[in-house]
Order: C-alpha cells, then structure tokens, then sequence
C-alpha cells in the first residue's frame, strides 16, 4: 500500500512540474479515428544471408627439460539464412506469408602428439542445424460489410544434432551426441464480424500539422482529405525498408508530395527546421487502435519433440500432444481523444487431447484484460491496466490456474527510444494440481520497478 501510495504522489509531482510542455495535445475530432481507412498496400522481398569461417592452427610446447608435444587444429563452420516475406493489405484483407530458413554447419579436427601419449589423442566434433518458420495469416472482409472470415497456420521446425569422438585415459574412443528435433504445427479457421484498425498514423498526421505551424510553414488546419491522406502515408512508413535501399528519402518524397496539395511544401528548409519535423513519427508514446471485433473459430495444434544426450548407441524420448480447440474472443479499443485510449479484450478457448498426451487430457481457459493509456505530455504516458486469466488442465486430477494482475506505469521519454519508467504491479496466483501435482500455491506479489528501457525500433508502448 505504502508503494501505491508514493508512486500516486510521484505521478502527481511528475503531472505538475510538466504542466508547461503540453503543446501539441490539443483534443482532435474522434470522428478522424473512426474515418481511417488502411490504404492498399502490397510488397514482398527476400532477403539472403549467408557466412562462412575457417581457422587452421599449429603450435608446438618446447621445454628445456621434458618432452616436447605438437597440436593441430581445423575449425570450419558454414551458416544460411534465407528469408521471404509477403504483404497484401487493404481495408478489406490483409494476408500476410512469413518464412524464415536458417542452416549451419560446423566441423572441428583437432590432434595432439608428443611422447608418452596414446596414438589416438584427437578430438572430432561436427555440429549441424536447421530451423524452419512458415506463417500465413489471412482475414478477408465481405464486400461492403463488416463480416469476415480468417485463416491462419504455422509450422516450425527445428533439428540440431551434434556429435563428439573423444579419447579416453585407457586409450580407447568414446562417442556422446546429443539431439534435439522439435516440430510443431498450428492450423486456424473461423469468422466474425467488426473491424480493428491501427489508428496511430493519424496522431502523426495532427502531430506533424501543429509542427508546420510551429515552423511558419502553415497558417490554419490542413483540409481533412490531407491529413488523411498523411495518415496513409504515415501508416506505410514501417514498410519502405523493405523495399528501397534509402527509405527515408523515398518518404519524404511521399510526404512533400501530400502537402502539396494544401500549398505547403518542404523544399529549401534549414536543418533546424527538416529535423524538427522528421521527429514526428517518433514522437508518439503508445500503439493506438480504434474499433470493435469479435469473432469464434477451431484450432488445430500439433507438437512433437524428441530429445537425446547418452553416450553411444543414443537412447530417445519422444513427447506428442494434439489439441483440438475451440475459441471465441472479443477486442475492443477506443480513442477518447488524442492523448488517451481505453481498451479491453475476452477470450476463450477449449478442448481435448486427442493423442491423450501423459499430461494434459483437456485444457480451457479464460482471459480478459483491460487498459487506459493517458499521454500526460509529448514525453510522459501513464498507463493502468488488469489482466485476469483461468486455466483447467484435466490427466487424473484437474488442475487450475488463476492469475490476476494489476499495474500502474508512468513513462517519461527522455528520447524517442529511451524512457524513464516507474511502474508498480499487484499480482495474485492461485495454483492447484497443476499438471497432475497435489501441491496447491496461493501467492500475492508487489512489485515496484524504476529504471531505463530503450527501444531498438520506436519507443512505442503496448497495451
């Protein structure tokens, strides 16, 4: 209580003393939120990686008085990753296929020789991997109406398999490997009706008009056709990587060529004034979402995994399960106005076990969360959330799971990818015959963190 408290009055102190930066949070129309429409998008791009390492060494131990020994040793490793991806997205479909394959080999020959050691003192190791990852992701809108149906599957992939022929003190040989397959796979098909669009874009497009003012290149609002026009331009950003060597320029060139359309333009500015603008898309503090979507649908989830790690010859074990699961959900999300969103999500999901895994027989479980994000400033967000989640497990006994935990966040954003966080979270667990255990555990958590994240991408928050 003492930690809620103090973080309530460092909230409070932290509101006040930034009173003064609150320019640019001025309330935007909702009605612009629930206008967007994702602008047709398509791409794809392979990407290929691949290395190669060899390393050959010889040294010879010379002592004054003893014997003198010889080594020698090859290392040869050989690694590649090939990657495609694809995109289709509009307003009414999005299909989405990722596949990433890597591969690797490593080979290690080594020897040492000198008097009073056995003839067979060498060692040999060879290393081999492979890792698959194939997603697809489609959800296709009926013409004109919210109702839509999705499918989605996964499938991964992975061997690794290493070998070793040591020597031993009575001079003879000893073969260890060590393996590891694992393969699963996950098949998804269902229906629904509403939609749940990724509004941030249009918190850019407000944001970078109030910067134009700001730097005298605009007198009043851009016409509601341009922002939204912004806002596609804005929403395609994350894309141009993908696609151009110079992504920037190609953008900016985008961008120009939107306000062109309201008599502005962005040639001839200064440096002051070309990186107080670009800063826009990193000034946003949270992931903003609009919209309500539910729907039901069946899963199919496979997975099988063997591992070994004996001497020779390699002794296995093997553990398989496949679910069969029904689910439901419900998402929503809504901006009050341009500093602050509400959200909440439910969902369910259900089934057997039909290979009847030595574990889990059926499983179920419930959860729902729900969150308010409040931009304070341009630089400081605050954040409340809860999430709750119950989980049955049947074998012999059933177990159950409850979690519920509840936070409060406060983030101050010193740059666009570092921020200062303060956050406390209240945690309660109850467990009970977990996995066929007769143990029961009651367990309630606080936790007070204060510390530094920095973002690798953009420092976005999730709720």
């Amino acid at each position: 209580m003492k930690h809620a408290v103090a973080l309530s009055a460092i909230l409070w102190l932290v509101s006040v003393e930034a009173s003064a930066q609150t320019y640019g949070l001025g309330n935007a129309d909702p009605a612009l939120f629930t206008k967007f429409r994702i602008p047709e998008t398509s791409l794809s791009s392979l990407w290929l990686n691949t290395n190669f390492y060899f390393n050959s060494q010889r040294s010879s131990n010379l002592f004054e008085t003893g014997p003198n020994y010889n080594s020698e040793a090859t290392n040869l490793s050989y690694g590649l990753t090939p990657r495609y991806f694809m995109m289709k997205e509009s307003d009414d479909r999005y299909l989405a296929l990722n596949c990433n394959l890597s591969g690797s080999y490593s080979y290690y020959d080594g020897h040492t020789e000198g008097p009073g050691l056995p003839v067979n003192t060498f060692h040999k190791a060879v290393e081999e991997g492979l890792n698959l990852n194939l997603s697809e992701t489609l959800r296709n809108y009926a013409s004109g109406s919210d109702l839509f149906y999705s499918a989605g599957s996964n499938l991964q992939f992975t061997v690794y398999d290493r070998h070793n022929d040591l020597p031993t003190s009575d001079s003879t040989r000893s073969t260890y490997y060590y393996g590891n397959k694992a393969q699963s796979y996950s098949l998804s098909l269902g229906f629904g009706w509403g939609k749940m669009r990724d509004v941030t874009p249009i918190v850019s497009a407000i944001r970078f008009q109030e910067r134009l003012k700001q730097m005298n290149l605009l007198d009043s609002d851009l016409s509601e056709k341009t922002i939204e026009d912004l806002a596609r331009q804005f929403y395609r950003q994350g894309y141009f990587s993908q696609v151009h060597v110079r992504p920037d320029k190609f953008f900016w060139e985008g961008v120009d060529r939107t306000l062109s359309s309201d008599g502005v333009s962005l040639a001839g500015l200064n440096e002051y004034a070309a990186s107080y603008l670009r800063e826009t898309p990193g000034e946003l503090r949270f992931v903003r979402n609009e919209g309500l979507v539910g729907g039901v649908g069946v899963q199919l989830n496979y997975r099988n995994v063997y591992y070994s790690a004996q001497a020779n010859p390699p002794n296995g074990s093997i553990t398989e399960q496949l679910f069969v699961l029904g689910e439901a959900y419900v998402n929503f999300s809504h901006q009050m106005n341009l500093n602050s969103q509400i959200s909440a999500n439910l969902s369910a999901t259900g089934g057997p076990d039909v290979i009847k895994h030595a574990d889990v027989r059926q499983q179920y479980e419930i959860s729902a969360d729900v969150g308010y994000n409040y931009e304070l400033t341009d630089r400081i967000v605050a954040s409340v959330s809860n999430s709750f989640e119950l989980m049955f497990q049947n074998y012999s006994l059933q177990g159950k799971r409850l979690i519920n935990t509840a936070g409060l966040d406060v983030h101050y954003f010193v740059e666009d990818n570092v921020s200062l966080g303060a956050s406390y979270q209240w945690s309660y667990l109850d467990q009970r015959r977990y996995y066929n255990s007769t143990a029961r555990l009651r367990q309630i958590e606080n936790y007070v963190y204060i510390g530094l994240t920095y973002y690798i991408d953009r420092g976005l928050l999730y709720n």
